[in-house]
């Protein structure tokens, strides 16, 4: 594993992170428009792209997910944004410690969230994993005790559930979240 550390100062700037291959970027139809789109790599994980990035083409820039990323901020006048976020084609995060300004950040409308150190402001250490450290971020709570997750159409719509013996849930709808709502007759 290996954490990367600012070339001018020496301030951690990622948790350690494990060598994997750069992943295809996700298909068109995956990606959206209007909301967040989900990180280039999965947390704990960075990769080297050897093609050229960004307005100076550099190569060799190590690619992470941006919440593996500490110690950086935003130089506010070198952000340059697309249809709604940042686009990452110049370097506009910076190191906390020094203020050197060591990697860009792109999530805007179609395009994968990563961050991108580049190779000449940071010096990648090796590290031994951390023995406290738990890889899967859901491990603590695996084990609690929770129902399956709720994979009906409707969530919002409430269980069927009988109160009363009385009285007898007694149709379903098929299309919309009005019809799905089921009634309660009275007995007869």
């Amino acid at each position: 594993m290996e954490r990367f550390r600012c070339a001018s100062c020496g301030k951690k700037l990622s948790i350690p992170v494990r060598l994997v291959e750069l992943p295809a970027p996700p298909h068109w139809s995956v990606l959206d428009c209007h909301h967040v789109n989900p990180p280039l790599l999965d947390p704990g994980a960075y990769a080297i792209d050897e093609a050229a990035y960004g307005r100076d083409q550099l190569t060799g820039t190590f690619v992470l997910s941006p919440g593996d990323v500490r110690g950086t901020r935003f130089v506010h006048d070198r952000v340059r944004t697309g249809c709604w976020s940042m686009v990452g084609w110049i370097p506009c995060v910076a190191c906390r410690g020094c203020g050197a300004v060591v990697a860009s950040r792109a999530d805007d409308c179609g395009m994968a969230q990563e961050l991108r150190f580049h190779p000449a402001m940071v010096v990648p250490e090796r590290c031994e994993d951390e023995p406290d450290r738990v890889t899967d971020p859901f491990a603590l709570i695996a084990d609690w005790d929770r129902p399956a997750p709720d994979t009906r159409p409707h969530r919002g719509v409430p269980e069927p559930t009988r109160p009363r013996p009385e009285l007898v849930a007694t149709r379903w709808g098929g299309r919309g979240l009005r019809e799905a709502l089921f009634r309660d007759d009275p007995p007869a």
